[in-house]
């Protein structure tokens, strides 16, 4: 897939774009086979994302995952795109993390920022958003354009009675500090919030520090199987963080704040132009 000039001004803009047919019948056959894996193969980091509920199952990072990943990484334009993107960098394999919503109503998931969770930080960074559901505007993925230039807060602890509360307990004058999210839910007409219907083999390219929330099921969505790959390229550092390094901790552990993001844990998926 060759992205044109505007689509791809539009993700440094806005932080955020949809690609129409990104992915062909075969392509999305194989994302699917790694997705079914993963809920399979559940790893240390698997989860319900609602409390109290097995409505709605996720998973992530899981480090035997490679083999079965191998393909949708390789096999599909998505490690292209985010080169064409960065303008010729070095492309690696972050991680996988799958969402299986399995009734109406599960709600939506609060606004956050994916970075906010790393010790790690870089403007070349990106999340391939897929469905394997068609998805309606109200009931699909929100984000607030722009957003990735913009602070990077403190992510949500997904509390059901105040979204904006921080996952991480930080003291302000700890260098990983991040000020706490605001209400962007109670304050819409404030943010420039957009959200893209999609149809299998749309795919949403997204930088990981784009504001974004949403996605709760209804009756035309009872079911919405996701899969978000996560991908970095030359210029992704260490740097103080809030919290843990994130679900990859321990492979990067050793590295210092400024260092390069590299390790073996990380595929390499495309050479430098």
């Amino acid at each position: 897939m060759i992205l044109d000039k505007s689509t791809i001004e539009q993700f440094r803009r806005n932080g955020v774009v949809l690609l129409r047919h990104a992915l062909n019948s075969a392509e999305l056959r194989t994302a699917l086979a790694a997705w079914q894996w993963s809920v399979e193969h559940p790893g240390p980091s698997a989860s319900g994302l609602v409390p109290g509920s097995d409505d709605a199952f996720q998973d992530l990072c899981n480090p035997k995952a490679s083999a079965a990943y191998e393909p949708a990484i390789r096999e599909t334009p998505l490690a292209s795109i985010a080169q064409q993107i960065w303008g010729g960098s070095a492309v690696w394999f972050l991680y996988e993390q799958v969402f299986h919503k399995r009734a109406e109503n599960v709600p939506r998931t609060p606004w956050h920022q994916d970075t906010s969770y790393w010790s790690i930080r870089g403007s070349e960074l990106i999340s391939f958003w897929i469905s394997f559901e068609s998805i309606r505007d109200e009931s699909a993925l929100e984000f607030v354009r722009g957003s990735h230039l913009g602070p990077l807060y403190n992510t949500s602890r997904f509390d059901a009675s105040d979204a904006t509360l921080p996952l991480f307990e930080v003291a302000m004058d700890h260098p990983g500090y991040l000020p706490p999210l605001p209400d962007i839910e109670a304050n819409r007409e404030q943010y420039d919030i957009v959200a893209f219907a999609t149809d299998p083999g749309d795919v949403i390219a997204f930088h990981t520090s784009t504001l974004h929330g949403g996605g709760a099921t209804d009756s035309t969505t009872p079911e919405r199987r996701t899969l978000t790959l996560r991908f970095f390229g030359e210029d992704c550092r260490m740097a103080h963080g809030p919290g843990p390094a994130g679900p990859f901790g321990q492979a990067i552990k050793h590295l210092a704040v400024g260092e390069p993001l590299r390790h073996s844990r990380f595929l390499k998926v495309v050479d430098a132009d």
